[in-house]
């Protein structure tokens, strides 16, 4: 293959990885990237697997009726089995679409190299290759990342389900995995997705919507590290019961986060009946986004800004597909790095760039307001008549718990 021919395969993938990298930032700023929400229109796609992703609700849902969980507090079939086939579907036609721009660079190259083998393939074409590899694996990243910002309620679906099979199925794991390893692995994957469920549904809401909801989770957590204690140290009958209340608990989360995203209108993480004895968390009002979270959410901007400024310099004509590609990083860099950012802040001052407009100003007063200190929010009584307290925040008491949130 020679180097031409090579600068246009590699132009093409740049191409295509370009517009892949601006839509999934997009839909990861916006929060709309949910899996499966386009593809699932189509009506073959609807038939993929969907079958054996029937049989393994069914086996989940007769192991928990074995178990001894109610028919009421176990999900919907019809909608665990949409609203996981959905996920699944929707993440198998990214990863497909994701691989074509590097298979369109690899392919060829490995038939001109399986025709000609005497040929010299010079080592900056494999480097170019591992990197086109490197962007394309770390950009899959980034949309598995967003999908879990926009949907974190499918994330909470899809780890519930993962956990009670491993506690109620055990015939279905691998006989290399350590059983230990596999459940606790899987227990704080399923608390992670509680908290992470918890922390996005409620980002733009009040605060006071906020720490109820939070509360609330930490209380079902709290209540799941209990019931899981004594599931593992437990024996008999005292291990039996161990496993019906995670069973219960678990499976009313289930309930709630695989209702079809266009019907759920509250901020219900659980049936109150099932904490009713959980113990009240002290610090749920600090709860903040895990440290994983937040450190996996600044490698994958920082990787889809490396990707673009690398697609910019790799760019063979440049022009302004090149500039586009350039700023577009820049602007992902400031996004991570804070001295970046306010460089780019005293840079638009110093050129004297037109100030935000009054919506803009508006939301950034919004968001400082948000994250304000405690003692600087006024009480729940005179919330909503004092004059530094009106605007945006909704009155207190607004929104109970299972009521429909705007």
């Amino acid at each position: 293959m020679t180097q031409t021919e090579f600068g246009s395969l590699a132009s093409l993938w740049g191409w295509w990885t370009f517009f892949e990298a601006l839509w999934i930032a997009i839909l990861w700023g916006s929060r709309a990237r949910v899996l499966g929400a386009g593809v699932y229109r189509i009506p073959g796609v609807r038939r993929i697997r969907r079958g054996a992703c029937e049989r393994r609700v069914e086996v989940l849902l007769t192991a928990l009726e074995r178990t001894g969980v109610s028919a009421e507090g176990a999900p919907d079939r019809d909608d665990l089995v949409d609203r996981w086939h959905r996920i699944v579907v929707g993440r198998c036609v990214s990863v497909t679409l994701q691989v074509v721009p590097l298979l369109v660079v690899v392919f060829p190259f490995w038939w001109a190299t399986s025709i000609a083998p005497n040929a010299v393939t010079p080592l900056w074409t494999f480097a170019a290759l591992a990197g086109f590899g490197a962007v394309s694996i770390t950009l899959m990243a980034a949309d598995e990342r967003a999908a879990a910002v926009s949907d974190a309620a499918g994330v909470v679906t899809v780890e519930s389900i993962r956990f009670l099979e491993m506690l109620l199925i055990p015939n279905g794991r691998r006989a290399q995995d350590s059983a230990l390893e596999v459940h606790g692995k899987l227990f704080a994957r399923l608390c992670g997705a509680l908290r992470a469920q918890a922390w996005r549904e409620t980002s733009t809401m009040p605060p006071a919507i906020r720490s109820r909801a939070r509360e609330t989770t930490e209380r079902l957590i709290a209540s799941l590290e209990g019931g899981n204690h004594r599931y593992l140290f437990g024996e008999g009958s005292d291990r039996d019961t161990a496993v019906l209340d995670l069973s219960r608990l678990v499976s009313g989360s289930l309930r709630e986060s695989c209702r079809p995203r266009a019907r759920r209108d509250s901020l219900v993480v659980i049936d109150s009946v099932l904490l009713v004895d959980a113990p009240e968390p002290s610090d749920a009002g600090g709860a903040v986004e895990p440290l994983r979270s937040r450190l996996l959410a600044g490698v994958g901007r920082l990787a889809v800004a490396v990707g673009l400024l690398a697609g910019a310099f790799l760019f063979p004509s440049g022009g302004a597909a090149a500039d586009l590609m350039g700023i577009a990083g820049v602007a992902t860099v400031a996004l991570v790095c804070p001295p970046v950012r306010s460089a780019l802040q005293r840079a638009k001052e110093f050129f004297g760039i037109t100030p935000p407009s009054d919506g803009q100003a508006e939301a950034v007063v919004g968001r400082l307001n948000s994250t304000a200190s405690p003692s600087s929010v006024a009480c729940p009584h005179c919330a909503g008549s004092s004059a530094g307290c009106q605007g945006r925040r909704a009155t207190p008491g607004r929104h109970a718990e299972g009521e429909s949130v705007p």
